[in-house]
């Protein structure tokens, strides 16, 4: 019981700890939910390598593990938008709106965002060549052109309508009524459009930069 409760204290203290009103304990949870796809990967892997999915029950298996790997990729690239907690770190009357007492907090949201990119690219190619690996003739870059507007409108949705990974089994109606909004609304359209192309280009420097750190 007495680590219970040091335990809740501990947890009590951490989430008064706010970087500009951004509480650490959600960047500890974000980056959680970010490397949770690698969890479901290795587990998708090392079923593909030890069973060969030859059986219809081993292929719904693998089927399943990558829904939820799917679920919860967008989690990487949601974290690049957590850089929108820069706005109004000073006070509106600041020179150059910078300030000195909080210029630091540039560096700590540009590194935390910049972990969010590296996730995104990583997990994308590494799930991409498992892919390409299971199916042999399925080409990695057509994969990767089909998840990156998923990812999208994933992010879309958690950032703009607050639904999470799990909320397509707790409100899947719900959910779909939102789905078709970035469809039909030239607004939310446009947001999905352009989030989609910046994440290929994101995708495609990590591609460039960490292809030279390999050689």
């Amino acid at each position: 019981m007495d680590k219970i409760i040091h335990f809740y204290d501990y947890y009590s203290a951490l989430s008064n700890v706010a970087v500009n009103h951004y509480q650490l304990v959600t960047v500890v949870w974000n980056i959680f939910l970010a490397l949770l796809p690698l969890v479901f990967y290795m587990f998708l892997k090392s079923y593909w390598r030890r069973t060969g999915l030859v059986k219809f029950s081993q292929k719904m298996a693998a089927a399943v593990l990558f829904i939820f790997w799917l679920l919860f990729f967008p989690n990487t690239a949601y974290i690049i938008t957590d850089i929108r907690h820069l706005l109004n770190y000073c006070p509106l009357d600041s020179p150059d709106k910078v300030c000195a007492a909080n210029a630091w907090m540039i560096i700590v949201f540009f590194t935390y965002s910049s972990f969010g990119w590296v996730c995104f690219y990583y997990l994308l190619k590494l799930m991409s060549d498992l892919v390409n690996e299971i199916f042999n003739k399925l080409q990695s870059y057509f994969f990767i052109a089909l998840i990156i507007p998923i990812t999208s409108l994933g992010v879309l949705l958690g950032l703009l309508n607050r639904f999470n990974s799990w909320d397509v089994f707790l409100f899947p109606h719900w959910l779909a009524q939102v789905f078709l909004v970035y469809f039909l609304d030239m607004n939310y359209f446009m947001n999905w459009f352009i989030f989609t192309i910046f994440l290929y280009l994101l995708y495609l420097a990590g591609d460039i930069i960490f292809r030279e750190i390999k050689k």
